[in-house]
């Protein structure tokens, strides 16, 4: 039975080695987004639907703003952002409850594709109204098709 299960180990080491690529490991690097990062932050239903967006131009940029800030009495100033060096990536929940939470905790490069990483967490007990949550952050400028990797999780202390 001993030498049954070491062959059989053996077997998937040998498969699994001859699976995986050989040679230098994944180019890039896929970091977290920290606050100073985060442009803009609303649970206003500016966005009603949920949304993955990438603004790589001035001109789209504008637009975005312009509806992202436009539920607000006074919209704050548009940012600046050097798309020589910066990207904008848009990500907003749809109609979720006041609490619910959407943020994009990392992005970068992995393989060949510039990723995203966003968590939307929602609340254990639900308010009985809507919110549209959304978050504008700025990332490092890619050309690379962007794919977006999408976590749920619940609050802390849901069971």
């Amino acid at each position: 039975m001993g030498t049954r299960v070491t062959a059989l180990a053996l077997a998937t080491l040998v498969l699994v080695t001859a699976a995986c690529p050989k040679g230098a490991p994944p180019t890039g690097t896929v970091t977290p987004v920290t606050s100073p990062a985060r442009v803009y932050y609303d649970d206003s239903p500016a966005f009603r639907d949920s949304l993955r967006m990438v603004v790589r131009d001035v001109n789209t940029w504008h637009n975005v703003w312009a509806q992202a800030t436009s539920t607000q009495p006074t919209p704050p100033a548009l940012p600046d952002i050097d798309y020589s060096r910066e990207m904008v990536i848009v990500v907003a929940a749809g109609r979720l409850t006041p609490g619910d939470q959407i943020h994009v905790d990392s992005a970068g490069v992995r393989g060949g594709q510039f990723v995203v990483v966003v968590r939307t967490t929602v609340q254990c007990r639900p308010f009985a109204a809507d919110a549209y949550p959304f978050e504008i952050v700025r990332v490092a400028r890619s050309d690379k098709q962007v794919t977006f990797i999408e976590h749920r999780d619940r609050a802390p202390g849901c069971q």
